[in-house]
């Protein structure tokens, strides 16, 4: 929750609530989860999160642990990229959901499998690592030729 965007944490979750139901793909932070739904156990957050709101993909950032995906009935972990030269996280969960979203715009979001998610994942949490290596966030933010450098 953003303090100072909302009058008080109840108006927040309401308005945060209004927008995962309307959501088909929805990245969320683990510290998140356990403020939106009351439980640090990500399987039964996202679970609520699912009960709740048409999501068919739902991925959880778990910072310097890596990520997770959601499908269906797909669980899938995503390994992280940590470096030596990390130096500012702003703006690595902006660039793991845009490429979240290019990689949905390329394979559509109906049939995805384990390795689609997989790759998925991959591709995101290394284009997230590569921005933490930066000061900022949206000029820091790598092209796909830089991606698929950094993955060979």
């Amino acid at each position: 929750m953003r303090k100072p965007l909302w009058e008080s944490e109840e108006q927040s979750k309401k308005a945060i609530w209004y927008g995962i139901e309307q959501c088909d793909v929805l990245k969320i932070a683990d510290n998140e989860i356990k403020w939106l739904t009351g439980t640090d156990d990500y399987d039964e957050g996202v679970r609520v999160i699912k009960e709740q709101s048409n999501a068919g993909l739902v991925n959880v950032t778990l910072g310097n642990q890596g990520s997770l995906a959601y499908y269906k009935d797909k669980k899938m972990y995503g390994k992280p990229f940590l470096s030596d030269k990390t130096i500012d996280t702003t703006g690595a969960g902006d660039t793991f959901c845009a490429c979240v979203l290019s990689f949905l715009l390329e394979h559509g979001l109906n049939d995805l499998t384990e390795v689609d998610l997989e790759r998925m994942l991959l591709f995101a949490n290394a284009a997230a690592s590569i921005v933490t290596t930066r000061k900022g966030a949206i000029r820091s933010m790598p092209d796909r030729q830089e991606i698929d450098k950094y993955l060979c």
